[in-house]
């Protein structure tokens, strides 16, 4: 009988690991939600509209799913450049205002800089941004788009009406100051 009871707790073990149920603690495993200093930033003003989601890989999927469930077909230029999670926040303020952030990582800061001039992902052209080499602007009335990259972080910010893209600078700022204490 005890061997019996040996060989179900070890086949259990087996079938546990096989799904991904024994991840170690922290590892970003599927139903966990990471909670980096940034997750509770919020630009001045706005409120998040939901808890921020959480993608990643086909092999590694978060607790919203992998990439594809995020941007569908899209999602295969990012893997060409290394990624790894992708942090999605939104943010609703006064007048209808709604801001979104994306916060992709990648595997290296070299990747992260690769997918920033990777038209498929951020588009040619653009206005350079004063805060951070090699970022740019784009205004497309009456939305306000910022792209840049700190360490191996790609970041997407978007704000709808480009009238307050000052207020959305200066969330990016905020922003990359944050994320960037964040690297090893």
């Amino acid at each position: 009988m005890k061997r019996a009871s040996r060989r179900t707790i070890f086949l259990l073990l087996v079938l546990a690991a096989a799904c991904g149920a024994l991840q170690p603690a922290g590892s970003g495993a599927a139903g966990e939600r990471p909670h980096p200093r940034w997750q509770r930033l919020a630009p001045n003003g706005f409120s998040a509209i939901r808890p921020p989601q959480l993608y990643g890989t086909a092999e590694r999927p978060l607790v919203d799913g992998t990439i594809f469930n995020y941007m569908d077909g899209g999602g295969v230029a990012y893997l060409e450049h290394g990624f790894v999670e992708l942090f999605h926040a939104e943010y609703a303020g006064k007048d209808g205002l709604a801001i979104s952030l994306d916060v992709f990582t990648m595997g290296t800061a070299e990747q992260a800089q690769a997918a920033l001039v990777d038209e498929r992902i951020c588009p040619a052209g653009g206005a350079p941004l004063g805060f951070v080499p090699a970022g740019k602007a784009f205004r497309f009335p009456p939305d306000y788009f910022i792209y840049y990259s700190v360490g191996n972080k790609l970041i997407y910010l978007h704000v709808n009406d480009d009238r307050h893209r000052g207020g959305l600078d200066r969330f990016a700022v905020q922003l990359r100051s944050l994320v960037g204490k964040e690297e090893p």
